[in-house]
Order: structure tokens, then C-alpha cells, then sequence
């Protein structure tokens, strides 16, 4: 490009506008930009931090056009691969491409208030004037932030800092703020570094498996492969020799899991195999670490990068290979802001790199797996456990029979939570020295506090919810916008002091098991009991090395761990997640339930599962306790095709939210029939549109919802649609639309 073509620069601000803004190119700045590059640039009043995305030869203002204030990056911080795919996700999503950077890039790459100037040359010529007293300042204080220097510079301060930096008199730097980059974790003691042809030899499965992967990896195009196998079936070891093949190549790889506290163990598989190459992005580091991790993967010092949902992001110039471990996981969409998926977003990221990607799970998603039989993916199956293990014996425990034995004409009684089975399988594991897992997906003591007398119960102020009651803290919570409070006694609507406990959660099952057990040592892993930093690490390696004997907790413990001491799995309530109002809940119990059920029976003897519930009959229950995926995925997808529910069909939710119900309701009728207007004058027929209704929630952390669902067969005449709908919208200062594409949650 000719420098004239330069003279113009399109920058897009990490904000919800929609369009790049357009500045002009000082002269001295023009051989340091590139398309990725971030820029200070000035903003009305302020000066914040974007980033390049294109040139151009004109401005369609050019007399109102203001100028690049400063470089920020000698190298892109996004490159061409990664500009790519914002801009795809922009449009497929249906956000604003600064609002998909903000979620692209590392939280403290806005630099403009952190940023600090250091004395590099006392001897450099420096002129009078402003540069004089900037230099001056400098030599009192050694280090200054740039917003204290500019201030003693004056009109053309950000020019002058350039003049000194060309002169080489001053260094300008990024300033750490918060914990400070720590380096790299040392191998774990007694871990010894294995290469591939040192680890454990594969079953014929296993090497059939890597020789599709290998194949895909030679051709060096895009393919998406989903690795099928069973739960034991030796999927982590597929990976990590998938990742010394890449590394042959010179490629680097990229690893998406659901949450890197709930995976320490691969973890540490992948950084004794390939020490000092792993890279980590995650929500527990600090700014200034996940800037200098950052960095490294730009810089190509980075072999593997892994991390969770934003790490679909991580800038690895040359990037080989891509594995999404646990693929079907609901944790990779992003639920708040930009509404993406990183599993969907990381096979496009593929398809721009030219390599391979692996998607992996032992409970597919139903799109997946449809997509591998309708052969838009290689399926690679694993049906058996490494060294021959047998899978876990599983069994339903109907609680309906106990139910009725315990009711009482006029009033009832609450059923236990151990069922006399469950119990003695418990306390006979135990006595054998074996480990148990305990689950139920609901943390706290009790589901809410209702008053025996009037039946009054205690709701969130500001949630369509109950609140959840706390036994250890004598306190209810809600567990959707964080509101709680002490708990009470007396009953708000009649005075009495008749407030009971109902329903049950974790504290109240490992309260249970204390008495049910009491010589036993007992350990709790949820959200309650993981707030620290590194709860969750140190919580698995005690379970690992046999610290507890009873492990009870929420869909924490169902995945990421290999625990061969563990014999026993219960599953306290199977029903939580199966009656939920979201086409999804059949499928997301199957897949909560096998990989919990997968975690008994890893070692020598064979695992048992039990399985409490009031549907045993249901076809997902049966299908869990048959392992029988292929039997969940034929009942399930006859319900979806009829339906026109994914993957037969596309979904995208239109939800409205404001503080006035009626209000809300009425935008959400009024844009409704104005879609279907427009729809029907176009002749798109082909999609629906469904609705509005309140949301199942209907209010959330004070706001009120209601929703309307489109739905189609063809994503780009659905997507079409989504945008008339966002054109159509009269935003007013109270009602909001948020629009999501292909929904995981639609409560």
C-alpha cells in the first residue's frame, strides 16, 4: 500500500460502537502502522486506546478528522488471522466489532492511565522547552506516569514524548499494575518428562484415532475431527501426542477446556510433557499476568497455549493444531455481552488457519455428533477403557416407592435424602476403604425457608427466585444476582417463628453423610468451598492422594479429575436438571449424569453407580444406565426433528429487558408484529417468529425479561431476520434488546 493510501487510518474502540472511526496518520507514525496495531487516539476529551483495522486514501471528513496521537505495539497485538475472525464473529454474532476486540484482548491492554516514561540516555541531545522539563523530571524521579508528564508538557505533549523517544532520551513502557507476572509452574516433584514414544503403549483405537489426527495434520487444511470415547477411554493421551506431532511440524496448538480449575490434571499432563512451552489464559490471572502471557504467544515463545472460553483468542502466529476438550460443554458460550461459543468460534479459527481442530467428548453435543454422521466431521470413536476396565455398573433407585410409603394424608413427609440402598452402599464402601463421590447439582443447605403456617417464602428482591438458605452462615442468597442477607426466624408475613428449611442442597447432604458416616473424612467442592484462590487444585490433589474418604459436591466434581480410588458414585437427585422448561434439559442430564457416572471404576475394580430419582423410566435415565449414547441421540433427535429444534434448525433469541414490566412487554409485542410485517412483505416464511413470552425467569437482578424466539432452517436468512429485527428496534432509554445467537440458555 503507497503511503498516500496511508494517510487514513479506521480504528475500532473496545465500545459498543457500531462503526471504526476514521484519523489521521502524522507522518511519523506512518511506517509503524499496521492492520492490529493498538493506537492512542483522542476521543472527545479524552485519549483511549483502539485498535488499527484498516487504511484508507481519504476520510469522508477530512477537515473534522483528528490525528493518531501514538503507537502503542511494534508488533499487531491482533494478527491478520485473529482480525479474521472478530470480524466474522462480529458479523455472525451480530455485535460491534469493538465489543468482540474487548473480549478478545487481555483485560489492561487499555493503556492510556497506566502507562510510565523512564530516563533511557542522559547524554541525548534534548531541545529547550517542554522536552527540557519532561527530562528534568525524569532525572529527580528516575520514572514517571506519562499522565504526570504530559501535564508539565502542554499543548503538543504526546509530539514531544514522540521527539524524545526518536532521540532516544526517554523509554516509554506498560505499567504493571496488581500481582506481577510469575514464571512458569516447575514441574510437579516426582512428574518425570515423557516424550510420546516413552508413554503408555495405545490400544488399536486409541492409534487409529491419532493416525486420522496425524493424517489431518500432514494434509495441512482444515478438517474438524470429533473424538468420540467413552469416559476412561484415554482421550487426554490422544491429545497430548496430537500435540508432540504439532510440535514436530513447528506448529503451535491451542487448547480449549470448559474451566481451568475444574482440568488441573491435564494440566499437568500437558506441562510435563512439553515443559517451559505452556501458555495459560484464565480468569484467575491477574491483568499484568495475562498481558505478559499475552505477549509471549505473540511473540512465538508460546508452543501450547490452553485456556478456557477467551482463549479461542490467544494470538499464536503459527498455529497447527486445535483441540476442544469436552466440546458438548454449555461453560464455552458466553452468556453476559458478547454472545459467543468457543467451540463454534474455534472450528472457524481453524478453517483461517488451514489446520485441523479436535473436538472431544464421551457425551457429545447432538449437533456434533449429527454433523460427524452426516459426515461434515471425521467421527473417531473409542468404545472401550485403556487396559480393558469395565465400565461401572449403573442403577436407577426409584424414590417413588419410599415416597409413598412415607406420605401422610394432609401433609406428607419430606423423603430422605439417602434412600436405605444408597445408604448401605455408602457405609459398605467405606468399610472397604474405597473413596465415594457424592452429587447434586445445588449448592446450599436448603432451596429456600417457607413458614409452616402460612406458607410464606422468603424470594429475592430482585430475582423471579427463592432464595437459597445457608446453614454454615445463617444466611439466604441469591445465586443469580449475589443479594443476601441474615436469616431469619420469625416469618415476615405472620410473626411466628415457624421458617423451616425445604428441599436440599450440598452443605445439607455432607451435614448427612457426617452422621450417616461419622468416623469418615468428608470434604465439600462447590462454590461455597472454592472461593480462594487455588481451592479447587488443592481440594483434588487431597482427594487424589486419598485425603478424604467422601467427596460430595455440584457438577464440580463431574469431570477433570482420575481418581483411581474412587468405587462409588451416588447421584443424590438425578431429576434437578430434567424437567427444566429448555429443549436442551434431556440432553444436558444425560451428559451431567455419564460424566459424573464415568468417574467410578478408573482404577482396578470395577465402579458402581446409584442413581436416585422419581423418572426412571425416562429415556435419558435408561440411556445412563445402559452407557448408550447412540440410544440417548435417536430418541433425542426424533424429538428435535420434529420440532425443528438444532441441529434440523437455527435459533436466535430476541430478549427484552427493562425495570417496568409492562413496558417491556409492550416493546417486545410492538417489534414482534413489526418483524412479522416486514418477514411477510419479503417472503421469508422459512422463519418464525415465536413469541413474545415472559422469560422462565422472568425477572433477573431488577430487571424484567420477556423473549421472542426466531427460528429457521437457513443461517443466513435467520441471521437476516435477527438483523431487521435489530434495525427495527426503537431502543428506548429503559428497555434494552439483546439478541443471541444459536442460545444455550433459554431460561
Amino acid at each position: 500500500m503507497n503511503e498516500r493510501a496511508k494517510s487514513f487510518a479506521e480504528v475500532v474502540i473496545p465500545s459498543p460502537l457500531k462503526e471504526p472511526l476514521t484519523y489521521a496518520i502524522p507522518e511519523s507514525l506512518a511506517p509503524k502502522l499496521q492492520a492490529g496495531v493498538r493506537v492512542l487516539v483522542p476521543l472527545g476529551k479524552r485519549r483511549v486506546t483502539g485498535v488499527v483495522v484498516g487504511f484508507c486514501a481519504r476520510a469522508p471528513r477530512e477537515k473534522d478528522v483528528r490525528e493518531i496521537l501514538e503507537a502503542l505495539d511494534e508488533r499487531p497485538i491482533l494478527n491478520a488471522g485473529l482480525l479474521k475472525l472478530c470480524r466474522w464473529a462480529a458479523r455472525y454474532y451480530l455485535a460491534p466489532l469493538g465489543e468482540v476486540f474487548a473480549a478478545a484482548l487481555p483485560a489492561g491492554t487499555r493503556v492510556e492511565d497506566r502507562r510510565v516514561a523512564v530516563l533511557a540516555d542522559r547524554g541525548a541531545a534534548v531541545p529547550e522547552g517542554a522536552a527540557r522539563r519532561i527530562v528534568a523530571e525524569l532525572e529527580r524521579r528516575g520514572r514517571a506516569p506519562l499522565k504526570t508528564l504530559l501535564r508539565k508538557a502542554g499543548s503538543g505533549g504526546y509530539r514531544v514524548l514522540d521527539d524524545l523517544q526518536r532521540r532516544g532520551a526517554i523509554q516509554i513502557r506498560e505499567a504493571w499494575r496488581g500481582r506481577r507476572p510469575r514464571p512458569e509452574k516447575p514441574e510437579p516433584e516426582g512428574e518425570k518428562t515423557v516424550s510420546a514414544s516413552q508413554a503408555l503403549e495405545l490400544t488399536d483405537e486409541q492409534a487409529r484415532a491419532l493416525d486420522a489426527i496425524e493424517a489431518a495434520l500432514h494434509g495441512g487444511g482444515f478438517e474438524t475431527l470429533l473424538l468420540f470415547g467413552i469416559t476412561g477411554s484415554g482421550k487426554t493421551e490422544i491429545y497430548l501426542r496430537a500435540l508432540e506431532l504439532a510440535q514436530r511440524r513447528g506448529k503451535q496448538s491451542l487448547v480449549l477446556v470448559p474451566e481451568i480449575s475444574l482440568t488441573p490434571q491435564l494440566l499437568a499432563r500437558i506441562r510435563a510433557r512439553f515443559p517451559g512451552q505452556l501458555g495459560v489464559l484464565h480468569s484467575a490471572l491477574s491483568p499484568a499476568e495475562r498481558r505478559a502471557q499475552w505477549h509471549r504467544m505473540t511473540r512465538g515463545e508460546v508452543g501450547i497455549a490452553v485456556g478456557a472460553r477467551s482463549a479461542v483468542f490467544a494470538p499464536l502466529p503459527e498455529l497447527g493444531l486445535i483441540i476442544v476438550d469436552e466440546e458438548h460443554d454449555s461453560s464455552y458460550k458466553q452468556e453476559e455481552g458478547f454472545r459467543y461459543h468457543a467451540r463454534d468460534l474455534a472450528i472457524v479459527r481453524a478453517q483461517i488457519a488451514a489446520c485441523p481442530v479436535v473436538l472431544g467428548s464421551a457425551t457429545p453435543s447432538l449437533e456434533s455428533f449429527h454433523n460427524a454422521l452426516e459426515g461434515r466431521y471425521r467421527l473417531l470413536e473409542l468404545r472401550r477403557r485403556v487396559a480393558e476396565r469395565a465400565l461401572p455398573e449403573v442403577r436407577a433407585l426409584d424414590l417413588r416407592p419410599l415416597a409413598r410409603e412415607l406420605w401422610q394424608p394432609g401433609g406428607g413427609a419430606d423423603t430422605p435424602i439417602f434412600s436405605p440402598a444408597l445408604k448401605e452402599a455408602i457405609c459398605e464402601n467405606w468399610r472397604r476403604g474405597r473413596q465415594t463421590l457424592v452429587f447434586l447439582n445445588r449448592r446450599g443447605f436448603a432451596n429456600f425457608l417457607q413458614c409452616r403456617l402460612c406458607g410464606f417464602v422468603i424470594r429475592c428482591p430482585h430475582c423471579s427466585v427463592t432464595l437459597t438458605f445457608h446453614l454454615r452462615q445463617r444466611r439466604v442468597k441469591c445465586h443469580h444476582c449475589g443479594y443476601q442477607k441474615p436469616s431469619e426466624d420469625l416469618c415476615p408475613a405472620c410473626g411466628n417463628p415457624a421458617l423451616a428449611p425445604s428441599g436440599v442442597g450440598t452443605e445439607q447432604v455432607e451435614q448427612q453423610l457426617v452422621k450417616l458416616v461419622p468416623e469418615a473424612r468428608i470434604a465439600r467442592m462447590d462454590r461455597d468451598t472454592t472461593r480462594p484462590r487455588g481451592a479447587h487444585e488443592r481440594l483434588l490433589r487431597d482427594w487424589e492422594q486419598g485425603a478424604f474418604d467422601i467427596l460430595v459436591g455440584t457438577q464440580m466434581i463431574a469431570k477433570g479429575h482420575d481418581i483411581a480410588g474412587v468405587t462409588l458414585v451416588a447421584v443424590v437427585l438425578a431429576d434437578l436438571s430434567l424437567h427444566l422448561p429448555d429443549f436442551r434439559a434431556a440432553e444436558r442430564t444425560f451428559q451431567l449424569l455419564t460424566q459424573v457416572a464415568g468417574r467410578a471404576g478408573r482404577g482396578v475394580e470395577r465402579g458402581e453407580v446409584m442413581i436416585q430419582t422419581y423418572a426412571p423410566d425416562h429415556y435419558a435415565l435408561r440411556c445412563v444406565s445402559a452407557h448408550d449414547y447412540r440410544g440417548f441421540y435417536e430418541a433425542e433427535i426424533d424429538f428435535r426433528k420434529a420440532l425443528g429444534y438444532p441441529p434440523f434448525g437455527r435459533l436466535v433469541l430476541l430478549r427484552f429487558e427493562g425495570a417496568k414490566p409492562a413496558e417491556v412487554a409492550r416493546t417486545a409485542n410492538l417489534l414482534a408484529s413489526r418483524l412479522r410485517a416486514t418477514l411477510r412483505e419479503r417472503g421469508k416464511s422459512a422463519v418464525e417468529v415465536l413469541g413474545p413470552a415472559s422469560a422462565p425467569i422472568e425477572r433477573l437482578r431488577g430487571r424484567y425479561r420477556f423473549q421472542i424466539l426466531l427460528k429457521g432452517k437457513q443461517p443466513a436468512e435467520l441471521l437476516e431476520s435477527a438483523r431487521r429485527a435489530q434495525d427495527l428496534f426503537s431502543e428506548a432509554r429503559s428497555v434494552r434488546l439483546r439478541i443471541d445467537v444459536d442460545p444455550q440458555n433459554m431460561l
